[in-house]
């Protein structure tokens, strides 16, 4: 059955890498800030995080497979002062399509529905509908461009990202960067077989329902940037990259009266963005992460275009 899975897998790598030669198949991360205060306030959290994706492809023909999979994160800090740590959980699944349009164009399309809150009192309305449509131009095997558009419902009301996106490999086949922008930028340098440099950004944005007795019918709004360098190191096995990262963590954490709306989120702006916020902002602090990938590889004596 695993043999199976992973030539399945192996399979559908071209069409959902473009001119990646690889796919990160499973991500697991934890991170944890510093010591992070409440502004004017004398209280502090830290906010710790473990997130983890995973990616689930179905082979339907040479040019076409479903991609199944789902997020899921477990976020803990405090939203007020003086008070205890608050446990927010984000659940996303993901169905979709990829099909290659031509020898230059693939569109992936995929569903993203949301469960998301601190999970008490579980119902309805903490489902929130998403969907990613983008499209890649591969310019040549080792530079693509991507463009596209994520939309759906927050707790705060409809929002609509345009997206912009590339894939680069060097020549030699040392540097590398991988962007889809607002939300992730990543650039890398092996400096051996088994070790590289890297930084990257990770643009944050996602809203939890919160049903806890002392803040009831009220959400929370998380709109963090992430800064980062790492090492990475594949010595125990090639296809497991572990990095260790050390970074800067913008922290937005917000609560709002569930009723508390805006007109409409274009990212990066809020139209008819009014809404009273009830805790303190939050300082920037340093942010350490511990990251583990499984990644396949594309295998390498197929076409080269």
């Amino acid at each position: 059955m695993l043999k199976k899975l992973l030539g399945l897998i192996i399979a559908l790598l071209p069409m959902i890498s473009s001119a990646q030669e690889y796919v990160d198949v499973i991500t697991v991360n934890y991170s944890k800030t510093g010591d992070t205060k409440f502004k004017n306030s004398d209280e502090s959290t830290s906010i710790s995080i473990f997130d983890s994706k995973v990616i689930l492809p179905i082979v339907i023909n040479t040019k076409t497979a479903i991609i199944t999979g789902f997020d899921f994160s477990i976020k803990k800090l405090q939203l007020f002062p003086k008070e205890e740590n608050t446990n927010l959980y984000y659940t996303r699944l993901k169905l979709g399509l990829t099909t290659e349009h031509s020898d230059k164009w693939t569109g992936t399309y995929v569903l993203l529905p949301v469960i998301s809150s601190d999970y008490k009192n579980l119902n309805s309305k903490d489902i929130y509908m998403g969907g990613i449509a983008f499209w890649t131009y591969k310019k040549r095997k080792t530079l693509n461009y991507k463009f596209g558009v994520y939309t759906g419902t927050e707790a705060f009301g409809y929002f609509i990202t345009p997206l912009i996106g590339m894939y680069y490999l060097s020549p030699n086949s040392k540097f590398e960067i991988t962007a889809l922008m607002p939300g992730i930028f990543d650039a890398n340098l092996a400096l051996s077989e088994n070790f590289k440099v890297g930084i990257d950004y990770k643009g944050i944005s996602e809203t939890f329902k919160l049903h806890d007795n002392k803040h009831p019918s009220t959400y929370a709004e998380n709109s963090t940037l992430e800064f980062s360098t790492y090492v990475e190191n594949n010595s125990f096995l090639k296809n497991l990259l572990l990095r260790l990262k050390v970074g800067y963590s913008a922290n937005s954490y917000d609560v709002y009266n569930i009723s508390d709306k805006i007109d409409l989120s274009l990212t990066p702006v809020k139209f008819g963005n009014n809404r009273t916020k009830l805790n303190n902002n939050l300082n920037s602090s340093v942010l350490l992460k511990a990251e583990a990938i499984y990644r396949f590889d594309i295998p390498t004596n197929r076409e080269r275009k």
